[in-house]
C-alpha cells in the first residue's frame, strides 16, 4: 500500500522500535531512541516519496515550534524516538492506517495492527512513570555519603554503582514527570534535577523540577516537583515555589499575591509552606488562614510561603496506590495549582504572550554563536565551559544541563571531545594566526635524507571548522565522511583510455611506476624525486574519506569519487597494478573547475593536491551531482553542534590572532546567513567561512589587568556571561572548627569594597577541602594562593590586606600580616632628609595553622 511520507516517518520508527523490543531480552529507554538518519532510511523504503530530513526534524517533531504533527520526540543529538499513547492527548499522536495491512520487520511479516498494539502497550509501558521507585530510591539512599566508584573496588564499588544507576533512574522519572507536564499544561520543565550535592560527595535529601510558562521564563516563582526526605520518611510534593537566590523585592511581592485567595474552605489539599526569617527551618501550616500567613510575612517571621500539595510513602503504602493512581493525583494537584502560580507570575491568558527580550545566561547560550565566560579568578570558568559546551552540542538549555551531575555531563563531554565536536586552545602572547588559522610550516622528510619542505598547513580552528562542515555520504549500507582534502588523478592521461574505463567501471583508481614492485623494493631501483613524491602521496598521504577528481583536460574534470579502502596491488593486471578503491559520485561528466583552482590550469602530473579548492566548493560540486541517479547516493549535511574553546581569550593578541576572521565570526556573516562573507586566505589562497554550527566559547580572566587590551571589536561580536564567586557550593565545608563559606563570604564583601567586585576571591580555590578538611589543607591554600593573590590585587599595600582578613582587629597570635613600628633612629644613622615609613609588615608563618586566625575572619 501506497503511504504518505508522514506516514511513512512514523510507521519506520515504530516497526523499528518493534524489531529492537522484541529481539533483545530486556530493553533500556536509549535503545528506543534512533538516529534521524536510520528512519529516513527506514521510511524511505515505505514510500514512493521522497522523505527529506525536514519532515523528521520538523513536521513530526513535537518538539519543534513549527510542527504539524506530534509524532517523534528529540532525544540526544540527532536521535528521536516514537511519542507514547496519550502523551499529547491523543492528538495526532500516529496516523490513521489499515490495521490489516502487512509490513515487513528484521522478524517477518506483521500487520500494522501488530505495530498498533505494541505502541500501545509495550511500548508505551517503557516510559511509564514511575514514582514509587523514585520515592524507594530516597528511602534508602537519601542523604548519604557517595564516592566515585571508579576508585573502589570489590562490594563496596558495587553498591556506589548501585546508588549511582538508582539515582540516576529516579532524577530520570522526576524528569519524565515534568515533561509530561509541559505536554498537558503547556509549563516548561527548567531543568533536570541533580541526584548528587555540588561537590558529587553526597546524594541529595532531595530532587526538584521546575515548571515555568515560556513567557515567564525570567520570574523566580514556578510550579515545582519534589521528591524529597522529610526526616527519614520519603514523599512526594508539588508546590507553588519562589526562588529566593533570584528574587528581588518585587517579586516576593508579586509570589505572594496567591495568598489573596485563602485556601481553608479549599478540598484540594493544599497547605501553606513557609520557610522563616532566621533560619532554613519550614514550618507547615495545615490550618492556617491567609491573613495569618501575610501577617507573619508582615511581621519577619517567614521570608516566603510555598503553596503546596503532598503525597507521603505512608500514604502510598497504606491505600497500596498505584503508580497510574500516584501520577493522576499528582496531575491534578498541579492543576489545581495553575490558578495560584497564574496570580503569582502575573499571568493573564487573554492577553497575548509578546517576544520579549532576555538578558539572563540561559538566553545567550541558546541564541550567541559567541560567549565569553568572564569572572575573577577560581570561580570555574574553565571548569563551566563543560557544561556550557553541553548545552550547546544537545541544544538545552544551561539550566538544564547543570541540574544534571558533573559527572555525568563531563562523560558527554569528553565523547564530543573525543569525536572531534569539542576543541579546546589557550591563548598566550606568542600564539599567532599562522596557528590559529593558517600559515606556512616547516615539514621534515626523513625518507628523503632529512631534507626539510615547507608547505601551507591549517590551522587549529581553521581545521575545526572543516571538520564541521564535513558531510556524510551514504551508498547502501555504507557511509563515508568526507574530508577536506581533493587530489587530482591522471588515469593513464587525459581524455578517455582503457585504463580510465576500467577504473569507472570497477570503482577504483589505478597508476602505474610497476617496476618498483609492490612494497618499491623488490624492482631493481627505489623511487626518486617526483616519482617518489607521487608514491608517497598515493599510499601515505591519501586517505579514506577524501575527494579524488579526475583529469579531463587542462581546465575539466571528468569524474569525482571517494577514496573507500586502502591501497591494493592488482596482480592479474598487466599495467597500472597500483590501485585505491572509490565511490565514484559522478563519471564521464565534464567539470570545468578552472576557477575554482584559481585560475590555474590541471597538470599531467599523477597525482597532486588541489589545494586551492575550498571546502565549500567541493560540497557544491558533490551535491551537484549527487542527485543524479547514477549516482545512486545520499548526502547528509553536517547538522551537528560544534564548540570551540578559548581559554584564556584576552591573554592573545586579539587582532594578530584572528586577523580578517574578526568579520566572520559574526551570526549574520557566517555561511548560509543572509549576509554571508567569505574571505580569500593569504598563505592558501582559499576562500574560508564560518559554518553556521561552529560555536566559540571563550573564558576571561576580569582580575587579569591584561584586559584592558581587549580587541573593541571582538568585545562587540561576543555576548558575555558573568561567572562570579559562589560560596554556597561550600556550604557545609568544615575545616576544624572553621566555617569555609562564611569566610570567603566575609572576604569578598570586604575586597569589594576596598577595590572592586571583579577581584574578589573565587570557591575554587578552597573546593580541595572537600576531600581534605584539615587546617594543613587551609594553610597551604593561604600561604600558596590567597595572600599571593591579595599582594597582586592591592599593589602589596598590606594596611588594606590586613582589612581583607581582619586581622586588624585580631590578637597578634592570630594576625596573617603582622605590622611593627620602624624604629628610624636605630636604623639609619643622621637624619635622613626624606620621608620614610612609619611602620613595616611581615607574614607570620604560626598563624596559618591556627584555627582561631581564620575564624577571626568573620568573626
Amino acid at each position: 500500500m501506497h503511504h504518505s511520507t508522514i506516514e511513512s516517518v512514523w510507521l519506520a520508527t515504530a516497526i523499528m522500535a518493534y524489531e529492537v523490543y522484541n529481539s533483545n531480552e530486556s530493553v533500556t529507554l536509549k535503545e528506543m531512541y534512533f538516529k534521524q538518519a536510520d528512519i529516513k532510511r527506514r521510511a524511505q523504503q515505505l514510500t514512493i516519496n521522497n522523505v527529506d530530513a525536514a519532515r523528521i526534524s520538523q513536521w513530526v517533531n513535537a518538539d519543534h515550534e513549527n510542527n504539524s504533527y506530534n509524532y517523534l520526540r528529540v532525544g540526544l543529538g540527532t536521535t528521536r524516538r516514537l511519542t507514547i499513547v496519550g502523551e499529547f492527548g491523543g492528538i495526532k499522536e500516529a496516523p490513521f492506517l489499515n490495521r490489516e495491512e502487512l509490513v515487513n520487520t528484521s522478524l517477518g511479516e506483521r500487520t500494522v495492527g501488530d505495530i498498533y498494539d505494541f505502541v500501545a502497550k509495550e511500548y508505551t509501558g517503557l516510559f511509564k512513570i514511575d514514582l514509587i521507585s523514585v520515592l524507594n530510591y530516597l528511602q534508602l539512599y537519601g542523604d548519604k555519603q557517595y564516592k566515585n566508584p571508579e576508585d573502589k573496588v570489590g562490594e563496596e564499588k558495587e553498591k556506589l554503582l548501585q546508588i549511582k544507576a538508582t539515582g540516576s533512574a529516579a532524577a530520570e522519572e522526576l524528569n519524565n514527570l515534568a515533561k509530561l507536564c509541559e505536554s498537558k499544561f503547556n509549563i516548561k520543565n527548567k531543568g533536570k534535577s541533580r541526584w548528587l550535592n555540588g561537590g558529587n560527595d553526597k546524594v541529595r535529601a532531595y530532587l526538584w523540577n521546575q515548571l515555568k510558562f515560556e513567557s515567564k521564563w525570567d520570574y523566580p516563582s514556578s510550579i515545582s516537583l519534589f521528591a524529597e526526605l522529610k526526616g527519614e520518611k520519603a514523599r512526594l510534593r508539588v508546590a507553588v515555589e519562589l526562588d529566593e537566590k533570584a528574587a528581588r523585592a518585587e517579586d516576593y511581592k508579586r509570589h505572594h499575591r496567591f495568598l489573596e485567595e485563602d485556601i481553608l474552605n479549599n478540598d484540594s489539599g493544599f497547605f501553606y509552606f513557609a520557610k522563616s526569617s532566621k533560619s532554613d527551618t519550614y514550618f507547615e501550616l495545615h490550618d492556617t488562614s491567609a491573613e495569618v500567613v501575610k501577617k507573619g510575612l508582615l511581621e519577619d517571621i517567614y521570608e516566603k510561603v510555598q503553596l503546596t500539595y503532598v503525597l507521603t510513602h505512608e500514604q502510598i503504602i497504606e491505600s497500596s496506590l498505584t503508580n497510574d493512581q500516584i501520577l493522576a493525583d499528582l496531575l491534578t494537584a498541579i492543576n489545581n495549582l495553575l490558578p495560584f502560580y497564574k496570580l503569582a507570575t502575573d499571568y493573564d491568558e487573554l492577553k497575548p504572550v509578546e517576544d520579549t527580550i532576555s538578558y539572563g545566561d540561559d538566553e545567550m547560550a541558546n541564541n550567541s554563536k559567541n560567549m565569553i565566560l568572564y569572572g575573577p579568578p577560581g570561580t570555574g570558568k574553565t571548569y563551566n565551559t563543560v557544561n556550557y559546551a553541553v548545552s550547546i552540542i544537545e541544544d538545552k538549555s544551561i539550566d538544564e544541563v547543570l541540574f544534571e551531575g558533573y559527572e555525568d555531563v563531563f562523560e558527554r563531554y569528553n565523547t564530543y571531545k573525543k569525536q572531534g565536536q569539542v576543541g579546546f586552545i589557550t591563548f598566550h602572547q606568542s600564539y599567532g594566526y599562522e596557528e590559529f588559522i593558517e600559515g606556512i610550516k616547516p615539514v621534515l622528510n626523513e625518507d628523503q635524507g632529512e631534507n626539510i619542505t615547507y608547505k601551507v598547513e591549517s590551522g587549529t580552528f581553521k581545521e575545526f571548522c572543516e571538520n564541521a562542515q564535513q558531510i556524510k555520504i551514504t551508498s547502501g549500507n555504507e557511509e563515508f565522511n568526507v574530508d577536506a582534502r581533493v587530489w587530482k588523478v591522471s588515469l593513464g592521461g587525459s581524455g578517455m583510455n582503457y585504463v580510465k574505463a576500467d577504473c569507472f567501471n570497477n570503482n577504483r583508481i589505478r597508476i602505474g611506476w610497476d617496476d618498483f614492485g609492490e612494497d618499491l623494493t623488490d624492482g631493481e631501483n627505489y623511487p626518486s624525486g617526483t616519482v617518489e613524491d607521487i608514491l608517497y602521496s598515493f599510499y601515505d598521504d591519501m586517505s579514506i574519506g577524501d575527494i579524488v577528481f579526475s583529469l579531463g583536460d587542462q581546465k575539466h574534470i571528468d569524474a569525482i569519487g571517494i577514496i573507500t579502502g586502502e591501497t591494493e596491488w592488482l596482480q592479474d593486471e598487466e599495467k597500472y597494478k597500483r590501485s585505491r578503491p572509490v565511490k565514484w559520485i559522478a563519471k564521464n561528466i565534464e567539470e570545468n573547475i578552472f576557477d575554482l583552482n584559481g585560475k590555474k590550469n590541471l597538470t599531467l602530473r599523477t597525482i597532486y593536491e588541489l589545494k586551492r579548492l575550498s571546502i565549500d566548493d567541493v560540497h557544491e560540486l558533490i551535491l551537484k551531482y549527487s542527485q543524479s541517479l547514477e549516482a545512486n547516493v545520499d548526502i547528509e549535511e553536517n547538522k551537528n553542534n560544534y564548540v570551540f574553546i578559548i581559554d584564556e581569550i584576552n591573554r592573545g593578541n586579539i587582532s594578530k590572532i584572528f586577523g580578517e576572521l574578526i568579520t566572520l565570526i559574526e551570526s549574520t556573516k557566517r555561511i548560509g546567513a543572509a549576509e554571508e562573507m567569505k574571505v580569500k586566505l593569504p598563505y592558501s589562497k582559499k576562500e574560508f567561512g564560518v559554518p553556521q554550527n561552529v560555536n566559540i566559547l571563550g573564558t576571561m580572566n576580569t582580575a587579569d589587568r591584561s584586559i584592558a587590551l581587549m580587541d573593541t571589536a571582538l568585545r562587540r561580536r561576543f555576548n558575555f556571561i558573568e561567572i562570579m564567586p559562589n560560596p554556597e557550593v561550600l556550604d557545609g565545608v568544615m575545616a576544624d572548627s572553621i566555617n569555609i563559606q562564611q569566610m570567603v563570604e566575609t572576604m569578598n564583601k570586604r575586597i569589594e569594597v576596598l577595590y572592586d567586585r571583579e577581584h574578589t576571591i573565587g570557591h575554587a580555590y578552597f573546593m580541595s577541602l572537600k576531600e581534605d578538611a584539615s587546617i594543613r589543607n587551609l594553610a597551604n591554600i593561604f600561604q600558596n594562593a590567597i595572600i599571593p593573590l591579595l599582594q597582586e590585587y592591592f599593589y602589596e599595600d598590606y594596611s588594606k590586606i590586613q582589612l581583607v582578613l581582619g586581622d586588624n582587629a585580631k590578637a597578634e597570635e592570630f594576625q596573617f600580616i603582622m605590622d611593627e613600628q620602624i624604629k628610624v633612629n636605630d636604623l639609619f644613622k643622621g637624619n635622613p632628609d626624606i620621608d620614610l615609613p612609619e611602620q613595616k609588615y611581615r607574614i607570620q608563618s604560626s598563624a596559618f595553622m591556627k584555627p582561631q586566625s581564620y575564624i577571626g575572619i568573620y568573626e
